[in-house]
């Protein structure tokens, strides 16, 4: 736990690791002021956290901001919950209303094409219509 602090706060590793581990990270962070023991505990919630489906992306994140490092694509039952309420039940597609259980939650600009997994990006569809678009 000390080695981890101490390096978050310098960022520094054995030379024969610098470029393979550390590289361009190390070289753009080394001069910014870190909270070890918050970064520290911010990984720790990554790592217990479920919806983090890439793990190798924690450090990157907590660097960076950038969610993409987590590949974070579930939205939260709190997103699926805003979002129908927002749409009154209704499918964004066709239209129709349907009970909660009954719909997907859905990026409007696809999470492939650097859509965020945000309650902004969140649609509810009709399961029939999330097929139908999914397939196209």
């Amino acid at each position: 736990m000390a080695y981890a602090a101490s390096a978050a706060t310098s960022i520094s590793a054995p030379p024969y690791q610098r470029e393979s581990v550390y590289g361009a990270r190390q070289r753009e962070y080394r001069k910014a002021a870190l909270d070890p023991d918050g970064i520290e505990v911010e990984i720790g919630a990554l790592i217990l956290d479920d919806e983090v489906e890439k793990k190798s992306g924690i450090y990157p994140y907590v660097l960076t901001r950038d969610e993409k490092h987590l590949n974070i694509r579930a939205f939260t039952a709190g997103m699926k919950h805003r979002a129908y309420e927002r749409q009154a039940g209704l499918c964004a597609i066709c239209g129709e209303q349907f009970d909660l259980h009954d719909m997907e939650a859905d990026h409007i600009r696809p999470w492939s094409e650097g859509g965020p997994t945000s309650d902004d990006n969140c649609q509810m569809l009709c399961k029939p219509c999330n097929r139908e678009k999914a397939a196209n």
